[in-house]
């Protein structure tokens, strides 16, 4: 047997009305349309030309039927029966349930089309009428699928089969039921065909409904005038394609000016809107484009834009949706139209009896994270004619482009507003995470931002923050964490939704039976050393959709600022704790170490003084040295106290001129410039945040070593600044001996010297205090050199608020 092809969908053909069912289906495409002269579309002829091309129809035909509640009948005779059931098995259809309880019956053509020996078309209408009475009284209507190649056997009169084409026509109309002829292209004649062509309103050809141009009604297929009105039909065809093709014509240079306007680079948003507006307009025939703010639950639309000047469609203008057209694209959350108000049932609002308005074309846009919109043409004329499918179709498209594009606005928003609460210096972290949570609620449409402490191994939850008053959400609040949502994130994927509680297996719940939780999307967050967290937003109210990728996403980004905040916490706990201990063994050095320093240097003193006569050359050198080495302690026991007093005894940052740090600095160092004959070349330096202090500190280290270690020639030293990003890099540079590469990092050590004293004085703790400054910026400070070749500290500090 061939093998079959399944089409992909069973929605095939419906009984309510035929031409419906025929736009509806999804299985055969094709833009049915009514035919002039005929009413009924119940009545359909399938030209094949393989047995495949056939199952692929009359297959999903019967099995859409059955699963209808429909009696199908089906007549083999090219086919036999059982090669017939076992493509209905191989199509999913339960064979042997539907031939046991009688929805699907079988027939031969000798059972039915030549049941009398002869065939005869008022006998064969009698036959299906009958059996259209009786699947009445038990089913929901009857689907019927004739093989017509018995026509061979007796070769009967085309006449008769056509007469009976024709009476087919008739009957079904005023019957529950809908027939499908099979004819094989490849057995009749194209004489035939082309007759049997004429008498069906509508043809399935290559698994599309196509129609039929040619339908000749059964009076005028055999009357006298048939040759005066084949001619008149036939040159209307040549009318109705010419004038097709026209509007085809006009359809694409609008879709091609559509898409011009929507792809221009140089266009705003608004810009765009008022060229769609205008080319809305001239596509429909109607005065005014528009659009509007809407919410159905609240009966709720406010005018947004409109494409030219109204006494009533202004921006801003509010009324209950119900009062307006849009209230009937909103109510199918697609696109609609009203082209007679009356009749429609319109007569009696706002929009009609105030604004007379008599036509409108609208479709509703759900937007996500944003308001809902409707996107709507309208006219104070009432069209003659429906909307077609291409013109709600075109309408459609721009609506697409309208949601995209205000979805991307709002997410550019949102992600914007989230980039400057993370990024505000002024703001704690409560703060910060009330403006979060605020956010979320908005962009996702829940009720409720949380932040909760939870424990898997002792299952336990404690909220920790919530952004507004809850009954049961409270910070403090506690509950076993297998009675919450937040379950999810510890048993499955770090961030889960829960949109259906009881479908989820939330049902039994605390969350859902007593809290009253409806909707919940949540991301767990890891941390060392401390209880895990949960950051989530929930609501009472219940959810019709999945989240959304862009919502997902968007909460994932806000659960990385949490993180981030909690780790940056937990650092900084650590560090303070860290910088308690170095301040601690600070005070400890200077004050259990300055003493014993303080005696030995008095003492050495008083040597000095008494005894500096009787000393030799060698007592005095020993006891410089000795005086010396004190000196030395001293000063790295004060440079070290002063390190570890960075971080604790800064003054607060604020926005400063880092010229004036600059000439405070080379006023403190004029005597050290003057006596090496240093120039100094600074250029235009910028605002920043910082501590004045503690800056004057870091450059006057810098400019000190810089001139220090010039070599022998006289100190040429270069400053100048370069924005990065939110940051200034500020380098100093200079064309002294240079620094290995292998030494670089060391330069930054505390107490640790590339030089002799000998050869440069210093303590070896400048350098280090200079890292620990700039890092307590917020910043980060390095070194690029090569021996003989100068050095290049460079440093970063923020830009000023």
């Amino acid at each position: 047997m061939s093998q079959l092809i399944h089409p992909t969908e069973a929605d095939v053909l419906g009984l309510e009305t035929g031409l419906e069912a025929l736009r509806t289906s999804s299985e055969f495409p094709g833009p049915v349309e009514g035919v002039a002269d005929h009413e009924s579309y119940d009545h359909l002829a399938l030209i094949y030309e393989s047995q495949a091309e056939q199952f692929a129809t009359a297959i999903p035909y019967i099995r859409k039927g059955l699963e209808r509640g429909e009696r199908c009948v089906y007549i083999a005779d090219e086919n036999d029966t059982e090669e017939i059931l076992e493509a209905l098995r191989d199509g999913d259809v339960d064979v042997d349930e539907a031939l046991e309880s009688g929805a699907l019956v079988m027939y031969t053509a000798q059972d039915s089309y030549l049941r009398n020996g002869d065939f005869d078309p008022d006998d064969m209408i009698a036959f299906l009428a009958d059996i259209i009475d009786e699947a009445a009284a038990e089913y929901e209507g009857l689907r019927i699928t004739g093989e017509m190649t018995w026509v061979f056997g007796d070769d009967p009169p085309l006449e008769e089969l056509i007469e009976y084409e024709g009476k087919l026509n008739q009957l079904l109309p005023n019957a529950n039921g809908i027939a499908l002829c099979q004819y094989n292209r490849e057995q009749f004649s194209a004489e035939i065909l082309r007759d049997i062509i004429k008498t069906h309103p509508h043809l399935v050809y290559d698994n599309t409904v196509c129609q039929n141009f040619y339908y000749t009604p059964p009076e005028e297929f055999f009357g006298p005038d048939q040759p005066d009105r084949e001619i008149d039909r036939m040159m209307g065809t040549l009318l109705d394609r010419t004038e097709a093709r026209t509007e085809l014509q006009e359809h694409r240079e609008h879709l091609q000016r559509q898409n011009e306007i929507t792809g221009d680079p140089d266009s705003s948003f608004e810009e765009k809107l008022d060229d769609l507006f205008e080319l809305g307009c001239e596509r429909f025939g109607l005065e005014l484009g528009a659009m509007a703010r809407v919410d159905p639950d609240e009966d709720w639309f406010e005018i947004e834009y409109v494409s030219d000047d109204h006494d009533h469609f202004t921006p801003g203008v509010e009324l209950p949706l119900s009062e307006t057209y849009c209230t009937a694209a909103t109510e199918i959350k697609a696109t609609e139209s009203v082209s007679d108000p009356r009749k429609d049932g319109y007569d009696d609002i706002t929009i009609y009896s105030e604004y007379g308005i008599r036509t409108y074309l609208g479709t509703y846009m759900e937007i996500d994270g944003g308001t809902d919109r409707t996107f709507f043409f309208v006219s104070s004329e009432q069209r003659d004619e429906p909307f077609t499918d291409e013109e709600r179709t075109f309408h459609r498209l721009m609506g697409q482009w309208v949601t995209y594009q205000l979805e991307q606005d709002k997410q550019e928003h949102h992600q914007q507003t989230l980039y400057t609460i993370a990024a505000d210096p002024d703001r704690s972290f409560e703060e910060k995470l009330q403006a979060m949570f605020d956010l979320g609620c908005e962009r996702l449409d829940l009720e409720l931002g949380g932040l909760a402490r939870i424990d898997p191994a002792t299952d336990s939850f404690e909220v920790e923050a919530v952004s507004d008053d809850h009954e049961h959400l409270a910070p403090g609040a506690q509950a076993p964490l297998s009675e919450t949502y937040c379950r999810s994130v510890v048993d499955g994927e770090p961030t889960a939704g829960i949109t259906a509680p009881e479908r989820d297996g939330f049902g039994n719940s605390v969350a859902y039976e007593e809290f009253g939780v409806e909707t919940y999307l949540g991301t767990r967050i890891e941390l060392e050393n401390e209880p895990d967290r949960t950051f989530f937003f929930v609501s009472s109210d219940s959810r019709d959709r999945e989240f959304s990728d862009a919502e997902r996403t968007f909460h994932h980004l806000m659960s990385q600022w949490v993180t981030y905040e909690l780790e940056r916490e937990q650092r900084e706990r650590a560090l303070e704790a860290s910088n308690e201990r170095l301040e601690q063994f600070a005070y400890a050095a200077s004050h259990d170490l300055q003493e014993p320093l303080r005696m030995v240097t008095s003492y050495l003193k008083l040597l000095e003084d008494r005894y500096d006569d009787t000393l030799d050359s060698d007592g005095e050198e020993f006891l410089a040295y000795a005086v010396d080495g004190a000196d030395r302690m001293r000063e790295m026991i004060d440079g070290l106290l002063e390190y570890s007093r960075v971080e604790t005894r800064g003054d607060p940052f604020e926005p400063m001129e880092l010229e004036t740090v600059f000439e405070d600095v080379l006023a403190d160092l004029q005597l050290q410039i003057d006596e090496s004959e240093a120039e100094i070349t600074v250029a235009e330096l910028p605002r920043i945040q910082g501590d004045a202090s503690q800056l004057r500190q870091v450059f006057q280290n810098l400019l000190s070593n810089a001139i220090t270690y010039s070599g022998d020639e006289p100190p040429r030293v270069y400053v100048d600044a370069t924005k990065r990003g939110r940051e200034w890099v500020i380098s100093v540079r200079d064309d002294g001996i240079g620094i290995d590469p292998e030494d670089q990092d060391r330069v930054f050590t505390v107490f640790d010297r590339l030089h002799s004293r000998e050869e440069y004085d210093g303590t070896g703790i400048g350098l280090a205090l200079c890292e620990r400054i700039v890092e307590r910026h917020g910043g980060e400070i390095w070194v690029e050199s090569e021996p003989g070749e100068g050095a290049t500290f460079s440093l970063t500090l923020p830009v000023a608020a």
